[in-house]
């Protein structure tokens, strides 16, 4: 199993670097093989050196790296909710009725994605890539691009199908550029199975499935609930559209958990992870937003180093 410590803005602005030399210490000593670090237009404007510099040291620890192309045209998740400045520049080029999401089907927006997926390739020492949950996949357009492309108003199936397309033109480009790259990519639950079987059998990816939760989550001080299925309702679904396509991925939702729900979350963490075995695994290190967070972290550590 290829375990990878999923980290979204770390260190990108206040950029300490004995941290990181300590913390990919210790993620290796976890057993960790790889750190995921998200990248997004901020990152690309104020923060190349500061992610060069993340990468090389940890590369000095013995990681790989994955780069998590993050929050592009409003296409992505990854790093922390942000507009993106792109989009923002060219309202025109937005789906109708979501702004700062854009349209796939305008060959501008298409380039512009290929040209960030490449600056990232060819600016960094990378060893792989991840697509975290593309956003709005399924959801009809009738922007006049939309139109022209199809003949008519977007359905869903056309959605997914500019989708698809849209990741395998991203794909390419970078596996283009390094062949020896590897390319995972994870949807959101909801998504349909129509979509995500299929974008999992796309050439060139490498790993795919989906995230999950572990126990109930709160934002703040609300009750908590469960916010999407559980890993280990979706290991099926991952296995079931991974077969004979790709290997299996799974990030577990470490995050968002309150002191009320450690007993749960260490319980269904154990039993998640007698259960589940992908190919590549991967989980937040300090999950965010976390009541109290070193005790998550260490239920979880101790957790991921049992199966290493």
């Amino acid at each position: 199993m290829f375990l990878s410590a999923y980290t979204l803005s770390y260190g990108s602005w206040t950029v300490i670097p004995s941290h990181w030399d300590r913390l990919f210490g210790e993620m290796r000593d976890n057993g960790f093989d790889a750190v995921d670090l998200s990248f997004s237009e901020s990152e690309a404007m104020y923060s190349m050196r500061a992610i060069e510099q993340q990468i090389a040291m940890a590369h000095r620890h013995g990681l790989k790296v994955l780069l998590i192309p993050s929050r592009f045209a409003g296409r992505f998740a990854g790093a922390p909710y942000m507009v993106s400045p792109f989009i923002c520049a060219h309202p025109e080029w937005t789906l109708p009725g979501y702004p700062g999401c854009a349209c796939i089907d305008v060959p501008e927006v298409v380039q512009a994605s290929v040209d960030f997926v490449e600056m990232i390739v060819k600016s960094f020492d990378l060893d792989g890539l991840i697509f975290d949950e593309p956003k709005e996949a399924e959801t009809p357009s009738s922007h006049p691009a939309t139109v022209a492309r199809y003949g008519h108003p977007g359905t869903a199936e056309d959605a997914r199908t500019s989708m698809l397309e849209y990741l395998k033109a991203l794909i390419a480009a970078a596996k283009q550029l390094r062949p020896e790259l590897s390319i995972t990519i994870f949807n959101m639950p909801p998504t349909s199975p129509e979509f995500t079987a299929r974008a999992a059998g796309l050439e060139l990816v490498d790993h795919a499935g989906f995230d999950g939760t572990l126990c109930r989550k709160s934002y703040f001080h609300e009750t908590p609930c469960r916010t999407k299925a559980s890993v280990l309702e979706l290991w099926p679904r991952i296995c079931r559209e991974a077969a004979g396509k790709c290997g299996t991925f799974a990030l577990l939702e470490n995050i968002l958990i309150p002191a009320s729900e450690h007993d749960e979350y260490r319980q269904e963490l154990e039993t998640t992870l007698a259960q589940v075995t992908p190919d590549h695994l991967a989980c937040y290190y300090y999950g965010h937003n976390n009541e109290e967070p070193e005790y998550i972290q260490k239920i979880t550590m101790d957790a991921v180093r049992s199966i290493k």
